[in-house]
Parts: structure tokens; sequence; C-alpha cells
């Protein structure tokens, strides 16, 4: 059972991944993010659970994969 909803919203379109588990959900994320252009970069991801820490959490960490991408990216 999805427990977990992310939505990414890529510059092909909104892409929504449901997962169980935070560790799921991340990984899921982390894949959509790794194909976005490094131009298209940062875009807006929106995650949705019952427990707000691991919203807060799961944001902080895809903002943090988010700013990896750019600055890997821009040396």
């Amino acid at each position: 059972m999805a427990s977990i909803a992310i939505l990414i919203d890529t510059p092909q379109g909104a892409r929504l991944l449901a997962a169980s588990s935070a560790r799921e959900a991340a990984l899921k994320a982390e894949s959509v993010i790794a194909t976005i252009a490094q131009t298209a970069l940062p875009v807006t991801v929106v995650v949705e659970c019952a427990n707000p820490d691991m919203a807060d959490r799961l944001m902080n960490y895809l903002a943090d994969v988010q700013m990896e991408r750019l600055l890997a990216e821009a040396a």
C-alpha cells in the first residue's frame, strides 16, 4: 500500500510517484530527477504523506539531490 506520494514537475510534464517507504520514495524520485536536464533544474517537488516530518525530510533530501547535480555539472 502506497503511503507516500511525490509529484515532480518535469519539463515533459508532471510525474506522480507512489511508494510505501521513505527509502523507496527517495530512490524513485532520484531516478526521475536524474533524467532531467541540468538546465531545467531545479524543478518543483511536492511530497504528501501522513507524517509531516517524513515529508519534510524527503523534500529536503530531494532539494539536496537537485543542488548536488547543479553544483557537480557546473564545475
